[in-house]
């Protein structure tokens, strides 16, 4: 089989899944694009192939500078997507997989065309729908994603809130949608101590910290959190947040809350791109991590946090509500409200044995439920559903 993520936009994520496809049995490959952000770890018992932006990505982009040039990088890797599809397309005449599946969805009415054509050939194709829509939704995607979704043979989704959202949104089949868990992230790296984290980190050794991290993006309702900080620091005035990760969006209006809000110094700032033993090591080293997001499907953090047995304060959305036992392997609050999001902070740092028990819970749903072992197994029912089992070796 060929699992599909053409910009690499989750590389962690697809290579567990591989990974532990391959321990079931299956002979896997992983089709998808460089990633020029981190050193990833080696493919253990499956097969990478960069079939995208190698030109964006290699000596084209580097001569081009397309790394500051977002608008020529578009349309650079506009230009190179159609070619890396039909290249792939040949390919996949000689030797077709027994099933493709793809992770995410770049150009939506091309790649129908290129499943449509997979499919004449007689090769099933499967979607694994992270987001019901893109975060930043333009005009028409609900229909656009409508007809993606209708495009697939079978749709696979983490969670049963998704998939009563795709029958109830989108208009899909009931029967075509498994549910498959996402699991654990960052299980190559090692799990510091507290204190050896915040050494290398450069962090307060005794204060509580509060942890913001990943990419950062409106939906991710980091406003909401420094005002719930702000009411933090009126009962635990030695608390410090830690913002660390990448803006993809302005940070000034963020500055500008800090600063009025009186939290400048209480907050360490770590704004660029963090590899995946730096975001091990700043969930090691946190006491507790927020995930106050406005709206949200999946949650690769939230699955970070819980390898770590980090305790988590979550918005009670999508699917963090399901997820996310309130009180048991997590702390749930309304979104957008940053009085109980203080509340549900103060609390778990006030409670240290609490927030080591909330923490532990996590983890051990990392070893059960929401185990790659329980993802692997889930995604070959959606396989076999298809009426053509994965091919095993």
């Amino acid at each position: 089989m060929t699992v599909l993520d053409p910009n690499a936009n989750t590389p962690a994520y697809d290579r567990a899944l591989c990974g532990a496809l391959a321990r079931a049995g299956c002979d896997v490959e992983l089709a998808t694009a460089p990633f020029v952000y981190d050193d990833l770890p080696p493919a253990r018992g499956y097969r990478i192939q960069h079939a995208f932006f190698r030109l964006a990505t290699g000596a084209l982009g580097e001569r081009l500078r397309l790394a500051d040039r977002p608008a020529l990088r578009r349309l650079v890797k506009s230009a190179e997507y159609g070619l890396d599809w039909s290249a792939l397309l040949a390919r996949m005449e000689r030797r077709r997989p027994e099933v493709v599946h793809v992770q995410w969805s770049l150009a939506p009415a091309l790649e129908r065309r290129c499943w449509a054509w997979l499919r004449s050939r007689g090769v099933p194709i499967v979607y694994t729908v992270h987001n019901l829509l893109p975060h930043a939704a333009r005009a028409g995607d609900a229909a656009r994603y409508r007809r993606l979704y209708q495009a697939a043979d079978a749709l696979v989704v983490h969670t049963r809130v998704s998939a009563a959202a795709l029958v109830d949104s989108f208009g899909v089949a009931r029967e075509r949608i498994t549910v498959a868990p996402h699991g654990p992230l960052l299980e190559e790296e090692p799990r510091l101590t507290l204190e050896e984290a915040r050494a290398r980190l450069g962090l307060p050794r005794m204060a509580p910290l509060v942890l913001f991290a990943g990419l950062i993006e409106p939906y991710k309702g980091l406003g909401d959190l420094i005002d719930a900080f702000a009411r933090v620091v009126m009962t635990k005035p030695d608390a410090r947040l830690v913002v660390a990760g990448r803006p993809n969006e302005s940070f000034a209006a963020y500055h500008r809350m800090l600063e009025q809000r009186g939290l400048v110094g209480r907050t360490h700032l770590d704004l660029r791109y963090l590899r995946q033993a730096e975001l091990a090591a700043y969930l090691c080293a946190a006491d507790v991590v927020a995930l106050p997001y406005r709206e949200v499907t999946a949650s690769g953090m939230l699955m970070a946090a819980w390898r770590f047995a980090r305790p988590v304060v979550a918005t009670s959305i999508g699917d963090l509500a399901e997820v996310v036992e309130d009180g048991v392997s997590g702390q749930l609050v309304p979104p957008s409200d940053p009085r109980a999001l203080a509340g549900a902070l103060t609390r778990l740092l006030a409670e240290p044995m609490l927030a080591n028990r909330v923490g532990e819970a996590g983890r051990r749903r990392t070893l059960t439920d929401q185990s790659w072992g329980e993802a692997a197994d889930r995604t070959l029912t959606a396989y076999r559903s298809l009426g053509r089992a994965a091919k095993s070796r």
